[in-house]
C-alpha cells in the first residue's frame, strides 16, 4: 500500500500556521475563555450545541483540561470504549495510533511507538506502565477484567520517569473508573449480542448514603465462541467492582475500591504460517494444522509436541485501593495505599508448543503526594513504595526439548519525586522534575532443561544421547538505582493555543531470568525530546494538536530463547536454552503525530489522527540457541560461535539485526472517523458513525521473517444508534472489521522446529446489536 506524505505535511503546516498568536487571538474573539481559567473538577457533559466537549485528565497528577496539558497525551472517553465493544486490553489497539496491544497466551504485551516488551513468562515486566485509578499494575497479565464502567482512558506517549517512575519507558496507559456520585440514585444497564454467540453485559448502580457518602457497584460479563476452528481465541470474562465514597464537603474525601475478575475459556489461539485456508482461521489443534506441523523438520523419531484442544484459562484477579484527599490549606495531600493479587492457571498451544503455567503474585504499593496549583507555581512532591512477591511454576514443552522453571521472585522499590511548573509571565511557564528510584530484586529459581532424552535422531549421526536432567538453581539479589528527570517550557500563543517543548527521561528496571552467573539484564533507558502545539478555533469547533518527537533508546531489553549457562565442566561451560532477557538493542526514533477534531455543526463530527514513525535500530545483537544444530532461521546476519550447547547437536550463533525497524512500529498509522446525528423530534435522534484504521506494514518479532510480518491493512467499523429524546434509552447495530481483514497480532517461531512460524490474529468481522438503559 502506498502512503502519501503530503496530507501529513499539510496538517503540520496548518497547525504551525494556526498556532500563531494572531490566528489564536482571532479565535479568542469568538470564544473569550482564557487559559488561566481553572478546569472543571470533572469532564464536562456533551453539549447539544456546536462546540467540542472539554476533556479533563489527571495525567500530570493534577486535574487539568486536556488542551492545557503540556504533554503528549490522548484521552478516550468511557462511552467510546463501550461503543467500540472494548472488553479486553488487545481491543485498545484500534483506538490510539501510537498504541499496539498484543496477546501472548494469558499475558498482554503493550507497545507504544515500538517501545514495549515481548513478555511471555513470570520474569517479564512491561515497558509501558499500566495504571488503574493511579495504581501501577505490575504483572503482564494484570490488564484483564477491567474494561467496564470507565470514565476515560489516558495514553501518555513517551517516558514518564518523573511522575510514574520505573517501567514507564515508552509511556503509560491509565484507566480511570467512574466514581460514586453524592446525592444521586442512578445507574445503567448495557446488553449486547452478536455473531460467534457473543453475549456482553455490563451495568452499574449508584446509591446515595446520606449527604456525604455514596456507593457504586458495577459489573461485567463478556463471552463469545472461539474465532479459530478448534474453539481457541474465545472469551469468558466476569468482573465486579464496588466503590464507597465519603466526602465531608470541606476538602476531605476518601474513595475505597475493591474489584474481582475471572477470566476463563480456552484462551488464545494461533495458526501455522503460511496460512493453510485463508480466512478460515485454523487453530493450533486443527487436524490440518497438526499435519502440516508434523511434516516440518525435524520430524519423527525426534519427539513431537501435539497441540490438543485441552487448553484453558482459569485466571483470577483481586484488588483493593483507597484514595484519600485532604485539603491542608497550603497544599492538597493525596495518599493511595493499594493491594493486588493475580492468580494465573492456564495451558496454551498458540505458539506451536505447550505452555503450562501457574502463577500467584501479590503486590502492595503506597503513594503519598503533596501538591498545590496556585496561579504562579504548580508543584507536587511525593514518595512511593512498591513490593511484590511472585511464585510461579512454568513448563514449556517443545517435544524435542523442554524447560521446567519454579521461581520465587521478589521486588522492593521505593522512590521520591517532585515536579513544578513556574509562570515566568502570564504566558510563559517552565517545568522541571526529578525522581530517584531504588529497586531490589531477588529470585530463588529451580530450572530443569530436558534436551533430546534417550535416543539418536537419524538426521544427526554425531549426536550423543543425553539422559541427564540439566538442573540450574539460580539465586539473585541485585539492586538498581536511577535518577530520571524532566525539563520543559510552555507558551500561550493565544487563549486557545498552547506551544510546549519537553525533554524527559525514563527507565525500565533490570529483568531477572534463570541462569548461573549473570542472570539479569541492566535497566533500559530512554530520553525523549518533544515539541508540540494544542489549539482550539472557530468558537470551539476545530481542534488541531500536533506533536513532533525524537527518542534516544538505549540498552533495550530483548527477551528470546537464549543460551545461558546450565553447567560447568573441565572443558568449559555448558549452555542450555532459556527464555532470557538481555540488553541487546539501541535505537533512534523520530516522527510526528497530528490530531484533528472538527465539528462544523451540532450534528457532525469529523476526526483524524495521523502518526508518522521512523524507528530503526542502530544496533541489535544477541546470541541464539539451536537445539538441533542448524543456524537459526531469521532475517538477520548470522555467525557461529564456539560455545558448547547442552547436546552434541546443539549450536550457538551470533545474530546481528542492526538496521532493522523496531517490532510493532508501523511507519504510518491513520485513524479517521465521522459521526452524524439525525434529529427526529420527539422520537429522539439517530446517530450514524463510521471509523477506520489504516496501518503500513510492521514486523511482529525480532526474527524479522516475512511470515512474521503484518502487511499494510485497513480495518473499519460502523454503528447506527437510535436514542430516545431524554437520552435514557439507546439501541445500536454495529459491525466491527467491516473488511473482515486478517490482521496478525503476534508471531512466534517454534523453538523445536526452526523456521516454523505461528501467528496470532486480531478478531475477524463481528456484528451485533447493543442496548443501553440509563436510570
Amino acid at each position: 500500500m502506498h502512503f502519501d506524505i503530503r496530507p501529513a505535511v499539510s496538517i503540520v503546516a496548518l497547525a504551525a500556521a494556526i498556532a500563531m498568536p494572531a490566528a489564536a487571538h482571532a479565535a479568542s474573539a469568538q470564544s473569550p475563555d482564557g487559559p488561566a481559567q481553572q478546569p472543571p473538577a470533572a469532564a464536562a457533559p456533551e453539549q447539544p450545541q456546536a462546540g467540542l466537549a472539554e476533556i479533563v485528565v489527571t495525567a500530570q497528577r493534577r486535574t487539568e483540561n486536556l488542551q492545557r496539558a503540556a504533554i503528549p497525551v490522548s484521552a478516550v472517553a468511557g462511552d467510546v470504549l463501550t461503543k467500540q465493544s472494548v472488553t479486553r486490553a488487545d481491543d485498545l489497539t484500534r483506538l490510539v495510533p501510537a498504541l499496539q496491544v498484543a496477546p501472548a497466551a494469558s499475558f498482554t504485551q503493550i507497545y507504544l511507538r515500538g517501545i514495549g516488551t515481548f513478555g511471555a513468562n513470570a520474569f517479564a515486566e512491561q515497558g509501558v506502565a499500566f495504571n488503574l485509578d493511579g495504581v501501577y499494575l505490575s504483572r503482564p497479565a494484570a490488564p484483564a477484567a477491567l474494561f467496564y464502567d470507565l470514565e476515560r482512558m489516558e495514553v501518555l506517549k513517551g517516558p514518564q520517569g518523573t511522575l510514574y517512575g520505573r517501567n514507564a519507558t515508552g509511556g503509560a496507559v491509565n484507566l480511570i473508573t467512574v466514581k460514586p456520585k453524592l446525592g444521586e440514585a442512578s445507574g445503567f444497564v448495557t446488553g449486547e449480542y452478536g455473531n460467534y454467540n457473543a453475549i456482553k453485559a455490563s451495568g452499574a448502580i449508584n446509591l446515595p448514603l446520606g449527604s456525604q457518602a455514596a456507593l457504586r457497584i458495577s459489573a461485567q460479563h463478556a463471552q463469545h465462541d472461539g474465532y479459530y476452528s478448534d474453539g481457541y481465541d474465545d472469551e469468558d470474562t466476569t468482573a465486579v467492582r464496588g466503590q464507597l465514597r465519603f466526602d465531608t464537603g470541606d476538602g476531605f474525601n476518601a474513595n475505597l475500591m475493591v474489584d474481582y475478575g475471572d477470566v476463563g475459556g480456552k484462551g488464545l489461539g494461533g495458526t501455522i504460517m503460511p496460512l493453510l485456508a485463508g480466512k478460515d482461521r485454523l487453530g493450533p489443534s486443527d487436524p490440518r494444522v497438526l499435519a502440516e506441523y508434523l511434516s516440518r523438520a525435524p520430524t519423527a523419531p525426534v519427539p513431537q509436541i501435539i497441540a490438543r484442544g485441552d487448553g484453558y484459562q482459569n485466571n483470577k484477579y483481586y484488588g483493593a485501593l483507597v484514595t484519600v484527599n485532604a485539603d491542608l490549606g497550603f497544599a492538597k495531600l493525596t495518599v493511595i495505599p493499594a493491594w493486588r493479587r493475580t492468580d494465573l492457571d492456564f495451558v496454551n498451544y498458540s505458539s506451536s508448543f505447550l505452555i503450562d503455567v501457574t502463577e500467584k503474585s501479590d503486590q502492595m504499593s503506597l503513594e503519598a503526594r503533596l501538591g498545590n496549583q496556585n496561579a504562579q507555581l504548580k508543584w507536587v512532591l511525593g514518595s512511593y513504595y512498591f513490593t511484590e512477591s511472585v511464585k510461579a511454576k512454568q513448563f514449556f514443552d517443545q517435544g524435542n526439548n523442554g524447560t521446567r522453571i519454579n521461581s520465587n521472585l521478589g521486588t522492593d522499590s521505593y522512590a521520591v519525586f517532585g515536579e513544578a511548573t513556574y509562570s515566568l509571565t502570564p504566558r510563559w511557564r517552565l517545568t522541571g522534575g526529578l525522581r530517584y528510584t531504588h529497586d531490589t530484586k531477588t529470585q530463588q529459581t529451580e530450572a530443569h532443561t530436558y534436551p533430546f532424552v534417550g535416543f539418536v535422531p537419524p538426521a544427526y549421526p554425531n549426536f550423543t544421547p543425553i539422559v541427564l536432567d540439566l538442573a540450574t538453581n539460580a539465586t539473585t539479589d541485585v539492586n538498581f538505582s536511577k535518577v530520571t528527570w524532566k525539563a520543559g517550557m510552555e507558551f500561550d500563543a493565544g487563549p486557545h493555543s498552547l506551544l510546549y517543548a519537553t525533554v524527559s527521561t525514563g527507565f525500565k528496571s533490570g529483568i531477572l531470568f534463570s541462569a548461573l552467573g549473570q542472570n539479569y539484564s541492566r535497566p533500559e533507558r530512554l530520553t525523549a525530546y518533544t515539541i508540540g502545539t494544542k489549539n482550539r478555533f472557530f468558537a470551539n469547533t476545530l481542534q488541531v494538536n500536533v506533536e513532533g518527537f525524537y527518542w534516544d533508546y538505549r540498552d533495550q531489553q530483548i527477551s528470546h530463547l537464549a543460551p545461558v549457562q546450565v553447567a560447568a565442566t573441565p572443558a568449559g561451560a555448558i549452555y542450555g536454552p532459556v527464555f532470557a532477557t538481555e540488553n541487546a538493542g539501541a535505537a533512534k526514533l523520530y516522527g510526528a503525530e497530528a490530531e484533528v477534531l472538527w465539528q462544523p455543526t451540532r450534528n457532525d463530527l469529523f476526526s483524524l489522527n495521523v502518526q508518522y514513525l521512523h524507528a530503526t535500530y542502530d544496533s541489535l545483537q544477541y546470541k541464539a540457541y539451536s537445539t538441533t544444530g542448524p543456524a537459526p532461521v531469521v532475517g538477520c546476519a548470522i555467525t557461529p560461535t564456539a560455545l558448547m550447547g547442552a547436546s552434541a547437536a546443539a549450536r550457538i550463533y551470533n545474530v546481528d539485526c542492526s538496521g532493522k525497524s523496531l517490532v510493532n512500529a508501523p511507519r504510518w498509522v491513520v485513524n479517521a472517523g465521522y459521526d452524524h446525528t439525525f434529529d427526529i423530534g420527539s422520537a429522539g435522534r439517530i446517530i450514524a458513525a463510521v471509523d477506520t484504521r489504516v496501518e503500513s506494514s510492521r514486523y511482529l518479532s525480532i526474527d524479522y521473517l516475512d511470515l512474521g510480518r503484518q502487511g499494510a491493512y485497513m480495518m473499519s467499523n460502523a454503528r447506527l444508534t437510535w436514542e430516545n429524546a431524554p437520552g435514557s434509552l439507546a439501541i445500536t447495530g454495529f459491525v466491527n472489521n467491516l473488511e473482515n481483514a486478517l490482521v496478525f497480532a503476534n508471531s512466534t517461531q517454534s523453538p523445536g522446529k526452526p523456521g516454523v512460524i505461528y501467528n496470532q490474529m486480531r478478531p475477524p468481522r463481528t456484528y451485533g446489536v447493543r442496548g443501553t438503559l440509563k436510570f
